[in-house]
């Protein structure tokens, strides 16, 4: 999510709250669900261009009635994430992944496959929204917890870019020293191939 640059603005501009990252996941699992499921749908009887006026249309219904779950659980969340909440449904995972369904692949790996991307908007989200509230306002769920410094401005929209700076930094050095592993091992099993033979 983060490396294609998708829903980039709901992390940067909304991930200030643990609150408001668990009312965007909850409403990005259901309409990239339920949209992904549609898509898997249409992709079978429709062409390209109708099958994402369709999609697009499924996921807008999915997006008001997930709104109105999501005000129920959360009254007042409509005034911290204002035209975000109507966004999701139009957001840049579930538009890429229902454009990008063929009809040769199979339903089980898609739909493990839109769990995953929700769950990755899901985790980030939860963790710069921490990472945020707790420095920028020194609560957790709006409970202030003990903090010797406060930096109220990573409230502000630009310190998203910053921690996303710093993540996307944090997950390359993660895959390189996984790369790195992974080839010493190959290596190391060719090497112990090669002494057998």
């Amino acid at each position: 999510m983060l490396v294609l640059g998708l829903d980039l603005p709901f992390v940067i501009a909304c991930s200030t709250a643990l609150k408001i990252a668990v009312a965007l996941s909850i409403e990005m699992f259901i309409i990239h669900l339920v949209t992904i499921v549609c898509a898997m749908i249409t992709v079978r009887y429709l062409p390209f261009w109708a099958r994402m006026l369709v999609n697009v249309g499924v996921s807008t219904v999915t997006m008001t009635l997930a709104r109105y779950l999501i005000t129920g659980i959360f009254p007042d969340i409509t005034n911290y994430v204002g035209i975000y909440i109507y966004l999701m449904a139009v957001n840049g995972l579930t538009i890429y992944q229902s454009s990008s369904l063929t009809r040769k692949q199979r339903p089980w790996p898609v739909l493990v496959s839109a769990f995953m991307n929700a769950l990755a908007f899901s985790l980030t989200m939860l963790v710069i929204s921490t990472l945020r509230e707790y420095f920028a306002n020194g609560t957790l769920w709006g409970i202030a917890v003990p903090m010797p410094f406060k930096l109220s401005g990573l409230a502000l929209p630009f310190a998203g870019f910053i921690i996303i700076g710093f993540l996307l930094a944090f997950v390359k050095f993660i895959n390189k020293k996984l790369l790195a592993f992974s080839i010493s091992e190959l290596m190391r099993q060719d090497a112990r191939y090669t002494q057998l033979s």
